[in-house]
């Protein structure tokens, strides 16, 4: 739905001063900015509030299952006459492909790998060990589980009520409502709130995107020969750049959910081909014994910190820095969400946003890193030395190579991690644009030029962080981005959780149908188009 409207120049203006900013200081003095800001940011700010971030990500967990479990959960966005726009199986392909999809192919084999052979000192185990084996898929399913996509579905939640069922902007600012009543929507707060999110947003959208202009090098190397350079990174990241740009013109029924679904089907492809390919009985009991561990150990592993002169800050380091990573990311993605949710009731929300995505990162965990941790400690296959010469960016296409049909999966990889990037890419460039927009909604699809100009804001940004700062740029700018973002989201959900206890209820305790919504119809958009082919499209695709 096309409507006229204002450009939000103060929301837009924001994110650019303080990025040319940032680069005006590196082209002064690229080492010592990164120098003073890695101090500032990994042994200032990391140590001294990481353990905060932990809090609040517990709290968000228990935050989504309350949601699940409780009559909240049958509150219907939209209103009782709306209907769904997509389908079960779409919302999750794109919900997968805008949410972990970039950071599981990046970090899929990586982690597990580096985790289990380079094990902090603090943990009294031998790197290599079984006990590293555990604790390092422990660790993986930690970061790629129920905890991270918390931090979005708790803004997704809140911003979805807010703006389908009490008819609240669609930016957000709107989260401020339960805290500063309705009013804040027009006030300098908001501006400024949506100003910081979009800076928040495109500093961790430019991270992943540097993230796989890296692993996408080390593809040119495999299959070119050509050794990673400035030149090459900047040439992947043009290359992606046309790419999303086009898929974002489309819009979201149209290139958006159809580049999502194809690539999920392309994932699952690829997951039962390493499954069935690789040591499948190794993997299903390392998947079973680490899972066992991450229940067990959930809430001590949430909220370990490592005090030990010997631990090197690895959780801040790794668990923490994740945790501000998605802070970074969770007001836009939440209002990203919102899109997809009409005519769902919160609990499918946060069953299809939060859950199914969790199920799907631990098993995908257990599928890669179970297979290259069988090659280098049971074939002898030495990983860990290509981890150290050619980075983690190197480590999933090389894990092919214990494996049949190694040249075509590599290829079927690439293809995922490309789109993946895509669609991360072109739902923040659509949503943000739309946040830029006065009197845009969700179903509002905002102007062709205010779409390129956050994409190429993305690729600028992503071009300047990975050439001249490596991983360890990009990890400072997402986690100086994410950290202010733990205390606004905190205080958004505690308003929230007090203003949703405010709404009336029925007698067996459901709640009462908001006035704004009770008697709405249907919004009237049509769903989006599922697939040519039968066989999918009877799944749903």
């Amino acid at each position: 739905m096309k409507e006229k409207g204002k450009i939000k120049w103060t929301v837009m203006s924001v994110t650019v001063v303080l990025f040319i900013a940032m680069l005006a200081a590196i082209l002064v003095n690229a080492e010592k900015f990164y120098d003073v800001l890695n101090n500032l940011v990994m042994n200032n700010a990391m140590w001294g509030l990481g353990w905060f971030s932990s809090l609040v990500c517990l709290g968000m967990v228990i935050f989504c299952i309350v949601v699940m479990v409780t009559p909240l959960g049958k509150v219907k966005l939209g209103g009782p006459n709306a209907k769904p726009k997509f389908s079960m199986m779409q919302w999750f392909g794109i919900s997968l492909c805008t949410g972990i999809g970039a950071g599981v192919v990046f970090w899929g084999a990586a982690e597990p790998l580096i985790f289990a052979m380079d094990i902090p000192t603090y943990t009294g185990l031998e790197s290599g060990s079984d006990g590293a084996v555990l604790w390092s898929m422990a660790r993986c399913f930690m970061q790629w589980g129920l905890t991270p996509y918390a931090t979005c579905v708790v803004t997704g939640v809140i911003l979805a009520y807010l703006i389908l069922n009490k008819g609240a902007p669609f930016k957000t600012s709107s989260l401020l409502i339960p805290l500063m009543g309705k009013n804040v929507v027009n006030s300098k707060w908001a501006d400024a709130f949506d100003a910081w999110s979009a800076f928040a947003l495109t500093a961790a959208v430019a991270g992943g995107l540097g993230y796989g202009a890296m692993q996408l090098s080390s593809a040119v190397k495999a299959f070119a020969g050509i050794e990673p350079s400035t030149m090459i990174y900047v040439a992947i990241i043009v290359v992606m750049f046309v790419c999303y740009n086009l898929s974002a013109v489309s819009g979201l029924r149209n290139g958006i959910t159809w580049l999502s679904n194809r690539n999920v089907q392309l994932f699952f492809i690829i997951l039962l081909f390493v499954f069935l390919a690789g040591p499948t009985a190794y993997i299903c009991n390392l998947f079973t014994e680490s899972l066992g561990a991450y229940i067990s150990d959930f809430f001590a592993a949430s909220l370990n910190t490592a005090p030990y002169p010997d631990a090197g800050m690895w959780p801040q380091n790794w668990d923490m820095y994740w945790w501000v990573d998605w802070m970074a990311y969770a007001p836009l993605l939440g209002l990203f969400m919102v899109r997809c949710a009409y005519g769902r009731t919160l609990r499918e929300f946060v069953l299809i946003e939060w859950l199914l995505p969790a199920v799907f990162g631990i098993v995908w965990f257990s599928v890669f890193g179970g297979t290259i941790l069988h090659a280098q400690l049971w074939e002898g296959v030495d990983f860990l030395t290509i981890y150290q010469t050619e980075g983690a960016e190197a480590l999933t296409l090389n894990m092919f190579n214990v494996l049949p049909l190694a040249t075509v999966a590599k290829i079927t990889m690439l293809v995922i991690i490309t789109v993946s990037l895509v669609t991360q890419c072109d739902s923040m460039a659509v949503t943000l644009a739309g946040m830029c927009y006065s009197d845009a909604n969700e179903n509002t699809e905002p102007p062709v030029r205010l779409k390129l100009f956050w994409g190429t804001v993305f690729a600028v940004v992503a071009a300047v962080f990975v050439s001249l700062g490596g991983i360890g740029g990009v990890k400072t700018i997402k986690s100086f981005a994410g950290i202010p973002m733990c205390f606004i989201c905190l205080a958004c959900m505690m308003g929230f959780v007090r203003f949703i206890l405010k709404r009336p209820r029925k007698v067996d305790g459901s709640f009462e149908p908001e006035p704004e919504v009770a008697d709405a119809p249907d919004n009237g958009e049509p769903m989006a188009p599922k697939s040519k082919i039968k066989f999918l499209a009877k799944l749903g695709w």
